[in-house]
């Protein structure tokens, strides 16, 4: 029997790669469609389709119409598409905001206005039929299903957690029952002085909801779960989003009334930080001391004198902070082989002493060299 939801989801992925999005198939369980190439492999290789092939998840994605179309030739069962975060020319965030166990009168509960990105709403559950007890306990009973998220499997979403009572009845949906992303988001804003962009923002089957961004070129924002907050998951690089008109098992994705379509916003200079780890300072593995910038021989004559007082425990650590300091005065490769010497004369072995000498030398250029530049801080 031909999947009914293929060409619905074929359609609406086309429309989203005409707007310069990169599209690839997903499956019920909004996990790519194609399966890898390298499945039946003894022991596969790290591939991002450097094999010429189909399957490799979020690395397919294409905006090129005959790909695409190749693309869901490939997984007639396919019911929806994802689109993939951190491509040009969008470079897309995504904001995952959880809505699972809020109740109807909670602000960001479903089916109350949301201010930017338009009102909430319960994502197609009226839609679906009334189900039986036994219904519900087949869905449960389908454990956890992939979610929109990186690479090639996604993570995991709760089954059965659709409706709160349902949620609380379920292994993952006590973990979640009150999750209020929208309301950490507004939090996070009020805190950092950002206001929420008003962008395309997708509702989800589970009353959750997704917020597009546009980012800085250059700069790779990395997927997280929870990270920030909780109930806000990230997808950036890497990471996919399921796209609007795609169906999973419990429901469909559509855009929030009085959502723009196609058009994310840039995102505040404010949330692109807290979104981006800080850039770790230069390596350093020993401590700074007085500076030592005395190239006379006497001087550079006491370094070694230290290095050949050494006892054991102190020979490696003695050698490296010599080695240093010779490197900062500008006499490093004249000083080193007299510096490797005299820690040989305190039975340190020559191979961990070149290799010594060798990092005190890159540790002193790192120290050296001037900081580099701040990465972009606005959409391009």
């Amino acid at each position: 029997m031909a999947n009914p939801s293929l060409a619905h989801a074929l359609a609406h992925a086309l429309t989203a790669a005409a707007h310069g999005f990169r599209v690839i198939p997903l499956t019920r369980a909004k996990l790519p469609a194609v399966r890898s190439p390298h499945h039946h492999d003894p022991a596969p290789l790290p591939c991002h389709g450097e094999c010429g092939r189909l399957g490799h998840g979020v690395h397919d994605a294409s905006a090129d119409p005959d790909a695409i179309r190749a693309l869901f030739a490939a997984a007639p069962w396919a019911t929806g598409y994802g689109i993939a975060c951190g491509c040009a020319p969008y470079h897309l965030i995504g904001i995952d905001l959880d809505l699972r166990g809020v109740r109807p009168g909670e602000p960001g509960a479903p089916g109350r206005p949301q201010g930017p990105g338009g009102a909430g709403d319960t994502d197609g559950r009226a839609e679906r039929p009334k189900r039986t007890g036994t219904a519900k306990r087949a869905e449960r009973s389908e454990g956890s299903e992939g979610s929109e998220g990186s690479g090639t499997a996604g993570e995991t979403e709760a089954a059965g957690a659709t409706e709160a009572t349902e949620a609380a009845g379920s292994p993952d949906g006590n973990r979640k029952d009150g999750t209020n992303g929208l309301a950490a988001l507004a939090r996070l804003a009020r805190e950092h002085a950002f206001a929420i962009p008003r962008t395309v923002t997708v509702l989800t089957p589970s009353g959750g909801r997704h917020l597009w961004l546009c980012g800085p070129p250059g700069l790779a924002v990395p997927n997280s779960a929870g990270r920030l907050a909780p109930g806000i998951d990230i997808r950036g690089l890497g990471g996919y989003l399921v796209g609007p008109g795609s169906y999973a098992s419990h429901g469909s994705y559509r855009l929030a009334p009085g959502s723009p379509a196609w058009a994310p916003a840039p995102v505040p200079s404010a949330l692109l930080r807290l979104l981006t780890p800080p850039r770790p300072a230069p390596p350093r593995s020993y401590r700074p001391g007085p500076p030592f910038a005395d190239p006379h021989p006497a001087a550079l004559e006491g370094l070694v004198r230290f290095v050949r007082a050494s006892r054991e425990g102190q020979r490696n650590g003695r050698l490296f902070w010599a080695a240093c300091r010779a490197y900062e005065a500008g006499a490093g490769p004249e000083l080193a082989p007299a510096l490797i010497e005299a820690a040989l004369d305190t039975d340190l072995p020559p191979r961990e002493a070149r290799a010594t000498v060798a990092s005190a030398a890159r540790s002193a250029a790192r120290h050296l060299q001037p900081p580099d530049e701040e990465p972009p801080d606005a959409c391009a």
